[in-house]
């Protein structure tokens, strides 16, 4: 049997560069692959903040000029050791519970990105929805789950409010004044090169 012709699936204003890569894709595929650029892009977006973060925690006069910096689950680790090494007075007990909460938050977030973006996936025509295999570090079986393009969406959606929080408690725990895009001065989040 012959699979369906599907019509090539389309974003208004969007002409992909390489059409051929979509060749053959329904709405669903192309939701979920869009969905998967978002997700790379906020996880990337938060783990810039983390690193900015961890760079003031550990005292690091430039954010570049040490080893290469972790990513992911080992750049929330470092953040966890720098905090807990700083006393109540560095960070004030109120800010320190709300990055705590954000890091775990980010913890969670950055597994589901490797379940996401790491993952192989294949359509359930069972059950109807997509199945995502992927190896799990230290484990003989593969961690498979069920999902759908909504879970892509939302998770990118959820990173991007993290990135938006964790720039705010970046700003009150260590901004500095520094002229913004408008030209105004204010309050900022500063990474030093």
């Amino acid at each position: 049997m012959q699979e369906p012709q599907h019509p090539m699936p389309t974003l208004p204003g969007f002409e992909p560069p390489i059409p051929g890569l979509i060749d053959g894709m329904d709405e669903e595929e192309l939701a979920i692959t869009v969905g998967l650029g978002l997700v790379a892009r906020e996880a990337a977006a938060v783990e810039y903040v983390l690193h900015g973060i961890y760079v003031h925690l550990a005292k690091v006069a430039k954010a570049y000029t040490a080893q290469a910096t972790a990513t992911g689950g080992a750049l929330i680790k470092q953040c966890r050791s720098a905090l807990e090494q700083l006393g109540d007075s560095a960070v004030p007990a109120t800010r320190r519970a709300s990055l705590v909460r954000d890091l775990d938050l980010a913890e969670e977030g950055f597994r589901l990105r490797n379940r996401f973006l790491h993952g192989y996936w294949q359509f359930d025509h069972e059950v109807q929805s997509w199945l995502t295999l992927k190896g799990a570090h230290g484990m003989t079986r593969p961690e498979i789950a069920h999902t759908d393009s909504d879970a892509v969406w939302e998770l990118a959606h959820r990173l991007q409010a993290l990135h938006d929080r964790l720039v705010h408690w970046d700003i009150a725990q260590f901004g500095e004044l520094a002229e913004t895009e408008n030209g105004d001065r204010g309050w900022a989040s500063v990474k030093h090169l």
